[in-house]
């Protein structure tokens, strides 16, 4: 380990790097071709008082940019189901509240379902009508007629099925509610202060 003093480094601070054989040199300034490498910088006792660590490659680099990205997409799921959390404890009191809610939405629809079961039972009866009326040969308008009705018919069966999946997905989204609202309010979940 070859270490050199100049007169001005020992009264002030000096610099030490490694050069391309891996040995120590200290001086009051690096030299160019070792500037991007790791370099400490001494007070008069010799003691490391500031520490610039060597230039990244550029793949290092790009692994550190990569690492970045994944690392911020992270911390917005972290901060988004923060927010998230805050609002269930701003939105609701208790569980029972939850449990109403959900209850009015799958109600609602459930509405909207009775009625399209009951104008398809009706469509039902009209079609069979027709299809009594016109079992040997159909007119044209008897068949066009026939034609629309079952097509009502299917586009209402699609629109009941549509809503009895929207029902299951109100009830999965207020149950992981429900699960969370008891561990947030059961101290199992923590949210972090706003200056966190």
């Amino acid at each position: 380990m070859a270490i050199f003093f100049s007169q001005t480094a020992v009264a002030a601070t000096f610099k030490c790097w490694r050069n391309d054989e891996g040995v120590k040199e200290c001086g009051s300034y690096v030299p160019p071709k070792y500037s991007q490498k790791r370099i400490e910088t001494r007070g008069d006792s010799g003691r490391v008082v500031e520490i610039k660590e060597r230039a990244k490659t550029k793949e290092e680099l790009i692994e550190a940019n990569r690492l970045a990205k994944i690392k911020k997409i992270e911390d917005d799921k972290i901060a988004e189901q923060n927010k998230k959390n805050a609002m269930l404890l701003k939105t609701f009191s208790r569980e029972l509240d939850i449990t109403l809610l959900r209850d009015s939405k799958i109600n609602v629809l459930e509405g909207i379902i009775k009625v399209t079961v009951d104008n398809n039972a009706i469509l039902n009866k009209k079609l069979l009508k027709l299809k009594k009326r016109s079992a040997k040969k159909p007119s044209k308008h008897d068949a066009e007629d026939i034609q629309k009705i079952e097509n009502r018919i299917a586009k209402n069966n699609a629109s009941i099925a549509a809503k009895r999946k929207t029902q299951e997905k109100i009830r999965e989204k207020f149950e992981k509610d429900l699960q969370r609202f008891r561990a947030l309010k059961s101290g199992k979940i923590l949210i972090p202060a706003a200056n966190q």
